[in-house]
């Protein structure tokens, strides 16, 4: 009986009796310590869920802001006109520079030793006559020489011109210029033959056709085979 009540007294000194004062057991802190922290945990990712949503609320916000912001105006709206620039036409100014009159080509080209042939013969033929007269002379060279296909100097052998070469004047120099060089004519028919009356007689000039008679000559137009 003894023993056992000293077994009894030692336990009670082990163990120190609970009290309802005393501290909890190691246990009871235990399970109180992880029970606070779970709820920090979900306090925690209750937390980060609203600062998620409230981002996803705020992104949309200004999605839909910026939409609104690119959309064009509607239908009701007119958009207004752009204005085109006036396009000015300036048209150049006129030259205030007199152009120089380009030099036409001659009727009929001389080399300086045609020419000093034809007003040779023309002095020869016609130097006392009009300066008409002249004229006539140098067309009827002209027209012999451009039917024949040939060169004034070798027209004059061929339609048996005389073989004086008189100095021309610068009346004659003029009258050859003129038919020659600018194309100038006396008469418009296509005069090919002449003769003085006062010197010959011809009734060979006389069966061609006449067109005029100019001071001391009378002259012809071809007359045709056929005719």
């Amino acid at each position: 009986m003894e023993a056992t009540k000293e077994r009894a007294a030692r336990r009670d000194r082990a163990t120190p009796a609970r009290t309802s004062g005393s501290s909890p057991a190691h246990g009871s802190r235990t399970q109180s310590i992880t029970r606070r922290r779970r709820r920090a945990k979900a306090r925690i990712r209750q937390a980060a869920v609203f600062l998620a949503a409230a981002a996803i609320v705020a992104g949309v916000t200004m999605l839909v802001s910026s939409i609104a912001t690119d959309r064009p105006e509607t239908a009701d709206t007119q958009t207004p006109s752009v204005e085109q620039p006036a396009v000015v036409v300036t048209a150049p100014a006129a030259s205030t520079q007199t152009p120089e009159p380009t030099e036409a080509p001659a009727r009929f080209y001389l080399s300086a030793s045609e020419r000093d042939v034809v007003e040779r013969v023309v002095m020869a033929e016609s130097g006392g006559e009009s300066y008409e007269g002249q004229m006539l002379v140098a067309q009827c060279i002209l027209n012999g020489a451009e039917k024949q296909g040939v060169q004034p100097s070798e027209a004059v052998e061929i339609y048996s011109y005389t073989s004086n070469r008189p100095d021309p004047t610068q009346s004659v120099k003029d009258a050859v210029a003129a038919v020659f060089d600018r194309g100038e004519v006396a008469i418009d028919a296509p005069v090919m033959y002449f003769y003085n009356p006062a010197l010959v007689t011809s009734t060979w000039h006389e069966s061609q056709i006449f067109v005029t008679e100019v001071g001391g000559h009378r002259f012809f137009a071809e007359r045709s085979p056929n005719e």
